[in-house]
């Protein structure tokens, strides 16, 4: 059929409708003011007939804006605009397409304002959560005084989870979509044996309470939906109460298995009005059972308006695509309508549907960008027609944000992360409350975490170079405040910072300046907004991120992404502001902060060339070239996880609406948790024109899921070409070409002159001023020369050197940042040297008095290491204890010495070995014996493993050479360690022993120390990679430096 003519109302205007069906041409001759339900497959056509009928509509005199196109959602209305504006061809008073809420909204708000009444305002998700909250908190208040309206299984614990939130609010909108009061509830939880849906009730009485004493009238979208039919009930005696939609003819809806229970209601009071309804939807595809838009709900809905046509002829994706969502569909329980369900024909597999089993989630995200570049690259087809679809938010996010690293570029949709969980939020909250709050309770961590955060702009390594010249200046000055509280003294007292004349120094110090102009506008009662505000301004950041955003790749998106989330803020801030002008900031930056939910979006991101990364929900309505599906796991799709069960939500619609229906058993429960599991399915795979790419991981952990029975056979991983596609990869490829030996001369030229051409196009990383490696070096001069000074050994880095010289070397150079167990066992060396007495009580007054120089990662740490340091001491002085009682005698502690060793050049300078004995110790026997104290976890502990042990050495050459004066004469001893962390449990400590040296070990341990010296000298440095660098036990510094190429993909 290509013309419709003598439409409705007698016009003679014909329409040419040559890509309709005979179906489809069918719903859009029938009259303006009938009613029905039009079903159909994914494909069949029921949007475009939906813009049929308008069009048609609009040539036979029916007025634009007597017509409304109603959505389950804000972004599946927003799309439908564009097109309906083309289709009527004319200026409208108003949009054409709303969603189901805005409806609502209108409708009540129109009546309340012509009643005098104050105009309602909608609860955000978000807003709703904290009411919640903060009434379960008050329940647990009431319950430890012995007062608590919740069965005793349902206990704080669990009222205070996420989960059990989300349920109160799916339960508090079923009621009202169902229209259950608190005393209709009540009674059904008599009738029922269902004590919690008492407690529900006495909860819901509150929480409407506390909504109604709220500023503004405030009201849910459920509440809206239900008053609005209220409206149109009297809207039946006074028209004009429905304000401009009192001329309403006809409504069109989309998308209408998505309605509830609430939106079928509404739908039926428009009926029964008079304004024609015909309701477009597929059942089968239908995501919305956890929120009770049921397929139940959908055969209600064609019940209450009579006629029902079914779209049968599909008009998207490939006969291997119609087939698959055929047989899928298939599997789905009947529930309601089903007449638009075809029997697949067996179309012969053309390659357009395929799947693939990964042995990692790395590696999946790296065969799904790969397959969309080859989509993009090879085939052209625009970002913007690839989708990847995934069962979840979190996996949306995952997915988003692996795509991206790969420099694919995607974008999610949908209701995104709450806002206190984006680092750029929670970060500008975080700051406002340090600066609200007094300065006197700062704590370091706090001050840290500000500094270390998105608008503090320190890094880690910047943050202990502003502690360390802190410390310094303190030291120097003869104080004695550790480096965390100079730091809270200096963002405090920003003055402070200006002997720290670095870029670290200046950013601590303009971050203290925003703090103090925080606190005085807390003094003189700013709202959150303006706090917030300042906070922003002073960041200047607003420029860099713009400047980022605007540019391409990973980074250009991430400053996109932050930028949106700093935008939702300050909504929210002004939403808050504006609904409680009295409300204190504080309330609102902890709302933030503890909120589970994310902000409704109101304004949709402008259509990019990206990838859309969805849920199944969020793709209602789209269609796309190319759809991957990913992360179809075992257990995670389908998840047949029963939903509503704490509160038995599930049995509310049948107690209400069916109460003589036997309650479901378990296995009837978990049969239509996996057919709504299915129907996702159904709507993710009948989202593809031409390709549909499903993919799951297979390894030791888990599988792909049973759905994967009904698709294709999967390729294997090693199918997907290892090749690069995107400039990142190319560049990366062309530059192991270069250092790679094997590559034959010409393959490198070849390389070298496309690295040329993407340098010159301005690609990152193509040009050798951006490689790492291959700058001259600073220096050539060797390490040590002794043509300008001595160079000095310290016995404890000589068997460092020995070990690995790379490790030395880095070490040496200032790229060992040290520990916490490395400052406990300098804090118990120097009470071994300072103590007043060899008493457990004095030594670890030395340990407690300089515990505040030690820095913590968290409070668990600190007092874990607090423990493990307390025994420490106790080993300790049992050690001394045991010594004293035996009659030995303490000769030094802390000696230090100097041994020259001679070199067999005529340098100018010389070679010494230097260092600082911890104890020089008399046996009763007359021995003497040196002492070397350690506290680590892996020290040897047998005197076989001593035996060369070249620190000991050392302090025996220097003995033996006369260096330690107080025992010269005296007969040696040997030298020990002291360990007091044996591995034996049963030991307070272990004693090694090195034997006393005879003249040939003396020989060889100074040729030991030449060697080294050698070394120092020198000006490259040995990595023993297979036995230190590459142990991932020997936690050296080297092996971060000795790391193998890696490839891109």
């Amino acid at each position: 059929m290509s013309r419709v003519d003598g439409l409705a109302g007698g016009s003679p205007a014909a329409i040419s409708l040559d890509r309709l069906d005979d179906a489809q041409c069918a719903v859009v001759q029938w009259p303006a003011e009938a009613s029905g339900v039009v079903v159909g497959a994914p494909g069949s056509g029921k949007t475009s007939t939906l813009l049929s009928r308008v069009r048609v509509l609009v040539a036979s005199g029916v007025d634009p804006d007597d017509l409304l196109v109603l959505t389950p959602t804000r972004p599946a209305a927003t799309a439908l605009r564009d097109p309906l504006a083309l289709a009527v061809e004319r200026a409208t008073s108003g949009a054409l397409a709303r969603s189901l809420a805005s409806f609502a909204f209108h409708l009540v708000r129109g009546a309340e304002v012509r009643r005098g009444a104050e105009p309602p305002q909608l609860l955000t998700g978000g807003d709703e959560d904290q009411i919640i909250r903060d009434l379960l908190d008050g329940d647990a208040l009431d319950e430890a005084e012995g007062v608590s309206r919740w069965p005793e299984w349902l206990g704080p614990a669990i009222r205070a989870t996420r989960g059990f939130r989300g349920d109160l609010r799916a339960f508090l909108a079923e009621c009202t979509d169902l229209g259950v009061d608190s005393a209709a509830l009540v009674r059904l939880a008599e009738e029922h044996e269902l004590p919690v849906w008492a407690s529900l009730a006495s909860f819901a009485d509150e929480y409407r309470a506390v909504r109604a004493s709220m500023r503004g009238a405030h009201r849910d979208a459920a509440d809206l939906a239900r008053e609005a039919v209220s409206v149109l009930g009297e809207a039946r005696r006074e028209r004009d109460l429905l304000g401009r939609f009192s001329s309403l003819r006809c409504v069109l809806v989309d998308d209408a298995q998505e309605l509830t229970a609430g939106g079928i209601d509404l739908l039926r009071a428009c009926r029964d009005l008079g304004i024609g309804v015909v309701a477009f939807g597929d059942p089968d595809v239908g995501s919305g059972a956890f929120r009770g838009a049921t397929p139940e709900n959908f055969a209600r809905l064609a019940r209450e308006l009579g006629a029902t046509a079914a779209l049968g002829e599909p008009h998207r994706g490939t006969p291997e695509h119609i087939d698959l969502v055929r047989q899928v569909a298939a599997r789905i329980g009947a529930a309601g309508v089903v007449a638009h369900r075809r029997a697949p024909v067996g179309a012969a597999p053309t390659g357009a549907v395929r799947t693939y089993l990964l042995r990692s989630p790395a590696e999946e995200a790296d065969a799904i960008a790969r397959l969309l570049r080859e989509r993009h690259v090879l085939d052209g087809v625009p970002w913007s027609q690839c989708a990847v679809i995934a069962h979840d938010s979190r996996q949306v996010a995952t997915l988003e944000a692996e795509l991206a690293a790969r420099e694919v570029p995607a974008r999610s949709s949908g209701p995104g992360l709450a806002l206190g969980v984006q680092r750029p939020v929670r970060d500008l909250v975080a700051l406002v409350e340090l600066g609200m709050r007094d300065p006197d309770g700062w704590a370091a961590d706090a001050v840290t975490d500000a500094l270390l955060g998105t608008f503090g702009g320190l890094d880690p390594i910047e943050l202990r170079r502003l502690r360390t010249a802190l410390r310094h200046d303190e030291l120097s000055a003869g104080g004695s405040r550790t480096a965390s509280e100079l730091l809270v003294s200096g963002v405090r007292f920003p003055l402070e910072l200006e002997t720290v004349d670095t870029r670290e120094g200046r950013r601590a110090a303009r971050l203290g300046e925003t703090l103090a102009a925080l606190r005085a506008q807390t003094q003189a009662k700013a709202t959150a907004h303006e706090l917030l505000w300042t906070a922003w301004e002073r960041s200047a950041l607003a420029r860099v991120w713009r400047e980022a955003s605007r540019g391409h790749g990973p980074l250009a998106e991430q400053a996109d992404r932050d930028l949106d989330a700093i935008v939702a803020l300050f909504q929210a801030a002004k939403r808050f502001t504006e609904r409680e002008p009295d409300g204190e900031a504080a309330v609102f930056l902890r709302s933030v902060l503890d909120s589970d939910v994310a902000e409704d979006r109101i304004e949709q991101p402008a259509v990019t060339e990206t990838v859309r990364v969805l849920t199944p929900a969020a793709a209602a309505g789209t269609a796309f070239d190319t759809v991957i599906v990913a992360g179809v796991q075992d257990g995670v799709w389908p998840n047949t996880r029963l939903r509503g069960g704490l509160l038995e939500t599930w049995r509310l619609a049948d107690a209400v609406q069916q109460p003589d229906l036997p309650v479901s058993g378990m296995l009837d429960r978990r049969r239509a948790a996996m057919h709504d599991e299915l129907r996702l399915f159904v709507r993710a795979i009948s989202r593809a024109n031409a390709r549909l790419v499903v993919t799951a991981v297979d390894d030791d952990d888990t599988g792909p899921s049973v759905l994967f029975e009904m698709l294709p056979t999967p390729e294997p991983a090693a199918a997907i070409p290892e090749h690069p596609l995107s400039l990142r990869g190319l560049v990366a490829r062309h530059r192991r070409a270069l250092t790679v030996p094997r590559v034959p001369p010409a393959d490198r030229a070849h390389a070298a002159g496309q690295l040329a051409l993407l340098a010159a196009a301005g690609v990152a990383g193509a040009a050798p001023d951006e490689w790492y490696g291959v700058a001259a070096p600073t220096s050539t001069a060797p390490l040590r020369d002794l043509t300008r000074e001595d160079v000095r050994v310290s016995p404890s880095r000589l068997h460092a050197l020995e070990e690995c010289e790379l490790d030395w070397v880095i070490a040496d150079l200032g790229g060992d940042r040290g520990g916490t167990t490395a400052g406990i066992g300098t804090i118990i060396h120097a009470a071994l040297e300072t103590a007043a007495s060899i008493s457990e009580s004095d030594l670890w007054a030395v340990v407690d008095e300089r515990w505040g120089e030690l820095v913590f990662d968290a409070v668990w740490r600190e007092r874990a290491e607090r423990a493990r340091a307390r025994e420490l001491v106790r080993r300790l002085a049992t050690y001394l204890r045991r010594f004293d009682d035996a009659g030995g005698r303490l000769i030094g502690a802390e000696r230090h010495f100097e041994v020259p060793i001679p070199l067999d050049d005529a340098a100018e300078h010389r070679a010494v070995l230097s260092g600082d004995i911890d104890r020089v110790e008399l046996t009763p026997s007359g021995e003497v014996v040196i002492v070397d104290l350690k506290t680590g976890k892996n020290e040897p502990q047998t005197d076989a493993k001593v035996a060369d042990n070249p620190q000991l050495a050392a302090y025996q050459l220097a003995f033996s050479s006369g260096a330690i004066e107080p025992v010269a004469g005296l007969a040696p001893g040997g030298a020990k360690l002291l360990v007091l962390r044996p591995t034996a449990a049963t030991k307070e400590y272990a004693e090694p022993l090195q034997k006393p040296f005879d003249d040939a070990q003396r020989a060889d341990f100074v040729s030991r120390v030449q060697r080294a010296v050698g070394v120092m000298r020198g000006t490259s440095f040995a990595a023993p990679y297979e036995v230190h660098c590459r142990d991932e036990f020997s936690y050296g510094l080297c092996r971060i430096h000795t790391v193998s190429a890696v490839s891109a993909s």
